[in-house]
């Protein structure tokens, strides 16, 4: 096969190569100026659920969570008896969404003519990142959920008048949830 390619180059003039180098120069620089303008990959992807992902709760619902977590653990101290607990929280959830940095650069002189040879200035922003559903609508990626910060939490039981049961309950509280013993409220 080579062999064929090296005889049929050989019979061709230097004249005939370098017109068909040129011509396929040429075929090259058209194909890589219309790949600018054609655009092969839609960045945006096509997705099936328009939903919140699972693992993505409200603030109330995290707050639910705490508290029937909280009560179980918390009414398995012996002497606690029945418990109610109530957390406060500081905010609600703080949804992080995936961005893309977009740099734009212009030329420009004191006369605000548009000029190469002049000053250029930089601008930084961001956008958010899209996808594009099945039925047509955008929606912003979302990365992850910030949960908020709790303020306090205040526990009714039975046994929290009792000194020894109260600490229990409070040390309990402050290191399940991460917070100083000072947030934690415990009465009967």
């Amino acid at each position: 096969m080579f062999t064929d390619i090296k005889s049929f180059l050989r019979n061709i003039s230097p004249d005939k190569k370098r017109t068909a180098l040129v011509i396929m120069g040429i075929a090259g620089m058209v194909l890589i100026f219309i790949s600018n303008y054609i655009q092969t990959s839609d960045n945006s992807k096509e997705v099936e659920n328009t939903s919140v992902p699972e693992n993505f709760i409200s603030a109330k619902e995290y707050k639910q969570q705490l508290e029937g977590e909280l009560s179980e653990i918390i009414s398995a101290i012996e002497g606690a008896g029945n418990v109610k607990i109530m957390i406060t929280m500081e905010s609600g959830t703080e949804d992080i969404y995936a961005v893309e940095k977009n740099i734009t650069e212009r030329h420009q002189n004191k006369n605000d003519e548009v000029l190469n040879d002049s000053e250029t200035e930089y601008k930084e922003g961001q956008v958010y990142v899209v996808i594009k559903n099945k039925n047509g609508s955008e929606q912003a990626v979302l990365l992850k959920q910030v949960m908020p910060k709790i303020r306090g939490v205040l526990v009714v039981c039975d046994g929290g008048g009792d000194p020894v049961i109260k600490e229990k309950i409070t040390q309990a509280v402050s290191g399940v949830l991460n917070i100083s013993s000072g947030k934690v409220y415990v009465t009967d």
